[in-house]
């Protein structure tokens, strides 16, 4: 059987709960993000803000091999970068 597969590309997005009334139109790219970039983000119920950073490929993995040495996740290595730079910078750690 020679099935074509889906990509995965913007799953969550085609997965995320819709209200019953909502028209979902068909989309013209389906690798194409759907997002409106200029509307608002939804903050984390404890009202924390994501950051992206674009990193090369050899600082992802050596910061990927720091959180699995430790065995703690990239979010609570990035967290621990985030206070060591504001405590180096004369700020309270806050992250």
């Amino acid at each position: 059987m020679n099935a074509k597969r889906t990509p995965l590309s913007g799953l969550g997005a085609r997965l995320a709960k819709k209200p019953a009334d909502a028209v979902d139109p068909a989309p013209t790219q389906p690798d194409a993000i759907q997002a409106d970039p200029a509307a608002p983000r939804e903050r984390a119920a404890d009202g924390r803000k994501g950051i992206l950073v674009r990193a090369r490929p050899e600082a992802w993995k050596a910061l990927k091999l720091v959180a699995l040495d430790r065995e703690i996740t990239l979010q609570e290595v990035m967290t621990e970068a985030i206070n060591d730079l504001l405590t180096k910078h004369g700020r309270p750690p806050t992250a």
